[in-house]
């Protein structure tokens, strides 16, 4: 397989898909072997010999084929929550296109190779690859204030305490999407960036965040909540991370995503077993600050991955809490289909231990544009102006390599 034209590429810098905390590192895959979709009419593998239909459940065919040798890596898309939360199910009448709920291509041992992430970037050149301008986004400043005033009534009512509300941005052409993903990288290192290559179209996310990962029988989530700027001057950038790190509303914001992700982790964990090991830890990225925590567990004998995502999924960290009443608000607010972004990407090697990013700062890239969304969690002391320039934050190394490549 040559490195020069990987079909997908996973960049880890550091602590990420591959558990790398030294070099980074990349995973570059050629093409696949079997290829999985869902989309809520049966579960369908394509190879050289055809298509077939499964009509069990569409995560145990992805746990069984890399039980078979197989290395998954693909995505579930967020609307995929209407088959884990009964009774809640994401609206068609919004705008945008319906991904499968589930996409998944596999790989034999041959078919990708894991390298020192310069190796594989040193082949992509950095070229000008975004034709169409800054994006537009399909929710203006004063809508958003709106629709969080929305969410605090729900949140005076006692509905909710908390409640993730995104808006889309709308690039009319990524062109070559491998360059321009490679840039993207390059403006924020994260540890779980992603480029999938499917039919039709390439997933692309600069997530830092951790959903999920087994190993053997514990199971580890880092939700993160509480964003601040960077400053090029170090003393302020200092002050800026403290100040983060000490916010009354950012703390408890992230707590109401730990005692969540801690409730879930609950129905496959033994008792007791449950540990949060960092509380309200600062990272430090190229454009912004992110405040993380981290909650491990002992999973329960027999415990499988679909019943692991069918007690964790979506994750609450870009949902809210509680999370059935929160996706219902969500719905209810937001004009667009949000596909695989807050959904999660995971990587399942044959051992049967997987990593599962969240799926944010993450977009969808086609021949005819590329829609990406960003987001915030809306509690009662939000102010509106800053949850705005909070989204405006979180889309900074997205618009800066498209206002680079635009020079």
């Amino acid at each position: 397989m040559k490195l020069d034209r990987p079909r997908s590429l996973l960049i880890d810098s550091g602590g990420g898909w591959f558990d790398s905390d030294s070099a980074p590192t990349a995973g570059v895959f050629g093409d696949p072997a079997l290829t999985l979709c869902f989309s809520g009419d049966g579960t369908r593998v394509f190879s050289d010999l055809g298509e077939k239909t499964f009509t069990e459940d569409p995560l145990s065919c992805v746990e069984k084929l890399a039980a078979e040798g197989y290395t998954a890596l693909g995505y579930i898309s967020y609307d995929y929550l209407s088959y884990t939360t009964p009774g809640v199910a994401a609206s068609d009448a919004k705008e945008g296109e319906r991904l499968p709920f589930l996409f998944f291509n596999f790989y034999e041992k041959d078919g990708f190779c894991v390298v020192p992430c310069e190796e594989a970037l040193a082949s992509v050149p950095s070229e000008k690859t975004c034709s169409g301008g800054l994006p537009r986004s399909n929710i203006g400043e004063e809508e958003y204030a709106l629709k969080i005033s929305a969410i605090k009534e729900h949140i005076a009512a006692g509905d909710v305490y908390q409640v993730n509300l995104s808006r889309k941005f709308r690039f009319d052409s990524l062109g070559e999407p491998l360059p321009w993903f490679a840039d993207f990288y390059r403006a924020q290192p994260v540890p779980f960036a992603a480029l999938i290559g499917f039919p039709g179209f390439e997933l692309v996310s600069g997530s830092m965040e951790l959903f999920l990962r087994r190993r053997g029988d514990r199971i580890t989530t880092k939700p993160i909540k509480g964003t601040a700027r960077r400053d090029p001057d170090p003393r302020r950038d200092r002050k800026l991370a403290e100040a983060l790190g000490k916010n009354p509303k950012e703390r408890a914001e992230n707590l109401m995503i730990v005692d969540l992700m801690r409730n879930d982790l609950g129905r496959i964990c033994g008792y007791g077993s449950i540990d949060v090991r960092k509380l309200f830890a600062v990272r430090r990225y190229s454009t912004l600050f992110q405040m993380e925590s981290e909650i491990e567990g002992r999973l329960r004998p027999g415990v499988g991955f679909s019943q692991i995502i069918a007690s964790t999924f979506p994750p609450g960290s870009v949902t809210g809490a509680p999370k059935r009443e929160a996706l219902r608000i969500i719905d209810s607010l937001e004009p667009h289909l949000r596909g695989p972004y807050c959904g999660a990407i995971c990587l399942f090697p044959p051992s049967g231990d997987f990593t599962m990013s969240v799926a944010i700062r993450t977009g969808v890239n086609r021949p005819d544009g590329a829609d990406f969304w960003f987001g915030g969690g809306i509690v009662w002391d939000s102010r509106a102006d800053e949850e705005y320039r909070e989204t405006e934050l979180k889309a900074k190394a997205l618009t800066s390599v498209a206002s680079r490549q635009m020079l």
